[in-house]
């Protein structure tokens, strides 16, 4: 009967021990924390030591420092029909956790998709001459295009510098 009795305390502390381990979660600094309840929306916690309801909460972890994305070269068709390939480099911050979390599914290749996207319509309004003339000017309108779908997404873009233009055979 002791031992029985003592197996018993045993069990309970062991799952004190258990829930209390895993009721105490850390953000890393430069990182947002997103808590979920049976996977709705709870609340947000900043960088450091959080507690959270063990079995029933979620920590989602979202990295909030800049992310400076280079694509390979993209082939593009400027306005006057002339090929070229396009290396751009596109800075991306995400600003609202929640958002990037629960508006889109993957943000990192959502901002991809919109880069490739928001690129071919700027090239395809600008001839050749204005390619290679004005990578600063297209990377605005490209960046200004880009933080229109983004910031549905809780992502702020920071900046979309052109890096190459070059002509390709076509």
């Amino acid at each position: 009967m002791a031992v029985a009795v003592l197996f018993v305390y045993l069990v309970i502390v062991a799952f004190c021990l258990v829930s209390l381990a895993r009721s105490v979660k850390m953000v890393p600094q430069g990182f947002g924390g997103v808590i979920t309840r049976f996977g709705r929306y709870e609340r947000e916690v900043g960088p450091g030591i959080c507690l959270i309801w063990p079995f029933f909460d979620r920590l989602f972890k979202v990295d909030l420092r800049e992310t400076v994305r280079t694509g390979g070269q993209q082939p593009m068709v400027t306005r006057d029909g002339a090929a070229v390939a396009v290396t751009a480099t596109i800075r991306s911050q995400v600003v609202d956790p929640r958002a990037a979390l629960f508006n889109v599914a993957d943000h990192p290749a959502a901002v991809d998709q919109q880069a490739r996207i928001a690129l071919r319509s700027a090239f395809g309004t600008a001839s050749l001459g204005e390619a290679f003339a004005q990578g600063a000017q297209i990377g605005a309108a490209v960046q200004q295009q880009m933080q229109q779908v983004t910031d549905r997404w809780g992502i702020r873009i920071n900046g979309v510098d052109i890096v190459d233009v070059s002509p390709t055979r076509g």
